[in-house]
């Protein structure tokens, strides 16, 4: 098999564990979203903003250098 078969889902295998293990880390001591301050939404809404401006470069990337088809 070639490199390309066998590193997609050892690869997304990964990513899923770590995932996985940051949302449980990080999701312990989460309060409601009627609970923050103004100063927090902001923050936690960057933070949501930015992970999805990487998942798009991501998928950018992937497309662009033609790995995916």
């Amino acid at each position: 098999m070639s490199d390309f078969v066998v590193g997609i889902p050892i690869g997304i295998a990964i990513g899923i564990a770590i995932g996985i293990s940051i949302g449980i880390s990080m999701g312990k001591n989460q309060k409601p979203w009627s609970e923050l301050t103004d100063r927090e939404k902001k923050m936690k809404l960057a933070l949501i903003a930015f992970g999805f401006i990487l998942f798009i470069i991501g998928v950018i990337t992937l497309f662009w250098r033609g790995d995916f088809f």
